[in-house]
């Protein structure tokens, strides 16, 4: 074979090495963007908030709408107009309910713009989620919530 030829060749092994890094790189980012970015279908995902990977950043931001169940530590808030937005529920996510979600004593707790003020448990937020018909307050940051408020409507 040819210096020529060699070259060539060389070079093609090469692109062809890129082009499946790039692949392997846009199908890893798809993943995570499905996971992360507005849900079309309501697929559950593998990972949960525990195994999400730390060097990946995800979706964040703050969403209103309605509560629902996705799978265990995985639920959706779903706006009444736009796209449902899926998130993870980690151990440091702090739930504050009304009513729908948990109350304190069995009483209505609100705040002055109604979102809820009693702390819930996640067992109770599950159980809420299931109903698909709580309104809610969800901030999220790289994908996991970080508070999620029960919206008090009467």
């Amino acid at each position: 074979m040819s210096r020529t030829t060699a070259l060539f060749h060389r070079r093609q092994a090469r692109r062809v090495v890129a082009a499946s890094v790039v692949a392997v790189a846009a199908l890893g980012l798809t993943a995570t963007a499905g996971n992360a970015a507005p849900v079309t279908g309501h697929t559950p995902a593998a990972a949960t908030a525990h195994q999400a990977p730390a060097a990946q950043q995800g979706v964040s931001g703050t969403w209103l709408g309605t509560l629902e169940y996705l799978s265990p530590e995985k639920l959706i808030v779903a706006p009444k107009s736009g796209l449902p937005q899926a998130f993870y529920v980690g151990p440091r996510t702090k739930v504050l309910g009304a009513a729908g979600i948990c109350a304190a004593n069995g009483n209505i707790t609100v705040d002055d713009q109604g979102y809820g003020t009693s702390p819930c448990t996640h067992a109770q937020l599950e159980k809420a989620a299931r109903m698909n018909a709580i309104e809610v307050r969800v901030t999220v940051k790289d994908s996991i919530a970080t508070a999620i408020v029960e919206h008090y409507h009467s």
